[in-house]
């Protein structure tokens, strides 16, 4: 995982942002900061300068499923190969304090259907402004905001947004305005919140305004607090507690990160992350078996199976346990191997409870020594359940939906499910 991708970005609500290590497919590739991400880089061999930066990531293919009740069910998925995703990203800086970022996702599922078929193109495009005025560093973007957490994640966590904000910071101090033009929990109207952050996200509070179909209106929560902050460089933590006029909800976690040796030529990683969460009754109103995923595609893998989406698709009035233990050993600049494993339990009150395990593990091969293009191996449980959106063709009209496997409807489904597979794979970055 490049330098650049592990950087954590404040983007809204001035929480620290906490990215697991993951060995997933591909890793999330932000559309943001583009010159910072490769300017150290020594992988990135695509032309640069003072104005402009290219990057480009390409991964290629190949699923094989296991047996079980669902084969035939899920073998026909939109990504079950020999395909590809690449992302190209580039970022334009006419001026020191003006950005502009275009991430384009090309890619290719399946060779099953013939070279146009199954192909999607998706331009993400960003503008940022950044200005020093009243003694507060001011940030403004617009379109594509990134991957987005508010607060700990106790409503949106790691959420791919299209919108806007509007942020000021002075220390340890920040103020941000978001609005989420996707809905964050549903498509039809969006969402906006009010952030402040004090001491670096040591206390924090949000308040939330959701746009419906029918007019603005508050939604059924209308404020939360939380702190959260990453108190050295293996500890993090995060509390958050929200509440309206019917219930409440709440969430806590910790984290344990460590590297032993060097991360590149050869060394011992671990990570630990045991967390737990309560949502009432209604704490969302009616939202609680009617959620939807409105962008659900193949860099989404690296993506946790425990979040609010997921609990929700199920029921509310819920206690949610989980616990993430990823493990990679680097044998040399060569050779790795890890495992990552999400242990789930969801004990709902009035619907039956949810208890999963889900595992990934493999080793990559690294057969050049001068560069990051790495050859993969992995078996796991934790599939993707829907990867793609497209128009409908079955309609007179523009109407978006969602492909799943032989399912064209996404609604109130979780985002992963288990079965098993092997995948292979050929990664590279320049």
């Amino acid at each position: 995982m490049g330098d650049g991708v592990r950087i954590t970005f404040l983007v809204v609500l001035s929480a620290v942002l906490f990215s697991l290590t993951s060995q997933a497919y591909v890793d999330y590739t932000p559309n943001q900061n583009l010159a910072e991400e490769v300017r150290d880089n020594p992988y990135r061999i695509l032309p640069r300068n003072s104005h402009y930066s290219l990057a480009l990531d390409a991964d290629f293919f190949k699923p094989t499923f296991v047996g079980g009740d669902n084969f035939l069910y899920y073998k026909w998925d939109f990504y079950h190969g020999n395909g590809y995703w690449l992302t190209a990203r580039a970022e334009f800086k006419p001026v020191e304090k003006l950005s502009i970022n275009l991430k384009t996702l090309i890619t290719q599922g399946t060779s099953s259907n013939g070279p146009v078929y199954n192909a999607m193109f998706v331009p993400l495009l960003a503008l940022t402004y950044r200005e020093e005025l009243a003694g507060f560093d001011w940030e403004t973007r617009l379109s594509d905001i990134g991957r987005l957490t508010v607060g700990t994640g106790l409503f949106i966590e790691q959420k791919d947004t299209m919108g806007g904000y509007i942020m000021a910071r002075r220390g340890g101090f920040a103020a941000a305005l978001m609005v989420d033009g996707t809905g964050s929990w549903r498509l039809d109207g969006g969402v906006a919140a009010l952030d402040f952050s004090f001491w670096d996200g040591i206390v924090g509070a949000t308040a939330y305004i959701q746009e419906t179909a029918a007019a603005i209106q508050p939604p059924e929560f209308t404020w939360s607090i939380y702190s959260k902050r990453k108190i050295d460089k293996y500890w993090t933590y995060g509390v958050e507690a929200a509440a309206n006029q019917n219930t409440w909800a709440g969430m806590s976690f910790v984290s344990y990160d460590n590297w032993l040796g060097d991360p590149r030529e050869a060394g011992f990683h671990y990570l630990l992350k045991p967390q737990i969460r309560y949502y009432g009754p209604h704490i969302m109103g009616d939202l609680a078996g009617n959620v939807q995923h409105n962008y659900v595609s193949y860099e989404q893998n690296d993506k946790p199976f425990t979040n609010f989406m997921d609990i929700m698709s199920y029921g509310d009035d819920v206690i949610a346990s989980a616990a993430q233990v990823n493990l990679e050993y680097v044998f040399n600049i060569f050779y790795r191997v890890y495992a990552e494993t999400e242990f789930v339990h969801y004990n709902y009150r009035k619907e039956p409870d949810v208890q999963m395990m889900f595992f990934r593990t493999g080793f990559k091969f690294f057969p050049f020594k001068e560069r990051q293009d790495n050859f993969g191996f992995m078996i796991g449980n934790k599939y993707l359940i829907s990867s793609s959106s497209q128009i409908d063709n079955n309609t007179s009209g523009t109407v978006r939906t969602y492909t799943a496997p032989n399912n064209a409807d996404l609604e109130n489904k979780p985002s992963f499910l288990q079965q098993t597979f092997f995948m292979i794979n050929y990664n590279t970055k320049l």
